[in-house]
């Protein structure tokens, strides 16, 4: 048996363990993306453990509480730990969806009434398991959660988070395939190495999007501006210079924070609005370039609408320029375009009174 345990739950240590080294050691994420790593990482740990003794008491050939005790843990932890990667995968906020919560309650009631009905599962006098009319109830919620991450897939998707709306689905799919394999094909241990896998193949990935992203706003930084617009300059079609208005009159009146606050916000507001093949950048402190690949010139002027209007929904304001690639021209041309025209829709605002001040 011993050696049976060993190789359903190895590679689920190993990778675990050196997760929680990646986790411990690594301080470029913030408090709240740890925690939820280290969350998860926990809980697959306590899974794994749960349905190490549960294996070693179905052996035995008489019923031990221990047993029902471990099932009720396995049971409820499978769908926590899906509940915990949507909040990582999703970058939902936990206050704003605390009522996908409410299956996770409702499901560990069920598991732990084990204990005194058998309407979730039970067992004989010599240790078999017995389904209940609602034994499935924790696949179910498994289900529910896995919906839910792929609806997360989709609005990443929409979101131009393109590549990571691809491990999302991965990361889905995997959970998916797991539970069927768990719960119709009776393989043990396979959500475990599913959920390691998935955990630590995302911690790598926003770990090496460290290098191309912007600190304060999560958005593409300078360095990542000159490679892709090298990259894929064929595709390039037009480049909208945004800069935000009267950053220095906010941090010195109110403090950084503020100023931080409105890049943010700036930020935020563009971002609702971004189309596919459209991407932000952030090139200096309070100056931003979107490139369009592959955009009509009415797109990317609907585009600009749209995020002055969503802009103008907050406290702050920004200017736009919006240049349309000539043909043949060099990226630095069309951006030198794009920020003339924002200087010059800079100049009308301040001339008519429009900044945030």
């Amino acid at each position: 048996m011993l050696k049976e345990l060993i190789e359903i739950n190895y590679a689920t240590v190993i990778t675990l363990s050196c997760l929680l080294v990646f986790i411990f050691t690594n301080d470029y994420f913030t408090k709240r993306i740890r925690s939820l790593f280290l969350m998860a990482c926990l809980m697959l740990f306590g899974l794994v453990g749960a349905d190490t003794v549960e294996y070693w008491c179905a052996a035995l050939d008489h019923l031990t509480p221990v047993r029902i005790l471990m099932s009720a843990i396995g049971y409820s932890l499978r769908p926590m730990i899906i509940y915990v990667v949507i909040f990582l995968l999703g970058n939902l906020k936990e206050k704003k969806y605390h009522w996908l919560a409410l299956p996770l309650v409702l499901n560990t009631m069920i598991a732990f009434s084990a204990f005194f009905t058998d309407i979730a599962y039970s067992y004989t006098a010599d240790n078999e398991f017995v389904r209940g009319p609602i034994g499935y109830f924790a696949f179910v919620t498994s289900g529910f959660y896995e919906v839910v991450l792929l609806i997360c897939t989709v609005k990443l998707y929409k979101s131009v988070r393109v590549s990571e709306s691809v491990i999302s689905g991965v990361v889905a799919c995997s959970f998916v395939f797991a539970s069927i394999m768990e719960s119709v094909w009776k393989f043990e241990g396979v959500i475990n190495v599913s959920g390691a896998v998935a955990l630590t193949f995302y911690y790598l990935y926003l770990n090496t999007q460290q290098f191309k992203r912007d600190s304060l706003t999560n958005v593409l930084n300078r360095r990542c501006f000159k490679m892709d617009a090298e990259k894929h300059m064929e595709e390039l079609t037009a480049a909208l210079s945004v800069d935000l208005n009267d950053l220095k009159m906010w941090n010195d009146r109110y403090g950084h924070d503020k100023g931080d606050e409105a890049i943010c916000t700036l930020v935020e507001c563009m971002e609702r609005v971004m189309k596919p093949n459209c991407f932000l950048y952030r090139v200096g402190g309070d100056e931003f370039v979107v490139l369009c690949f592959q955009q009509d010139y009415d797109a990317v002027a609907r585009l600009k609408k749209d995020m002055e209007a969503e802009v103008a929904k907050t406290p702050f304001s920004c200017a736009i320029g919006m240049a349309y690639r000539e043909e043949n021209e060099e990226v630095g041309r069309l951006c030198s375009r794009a920020d003339q025209a924002m200087y010059e829709e800079k100049r009308n605002m301040k001339a008519s009174g429009k900044t945030s001040l």
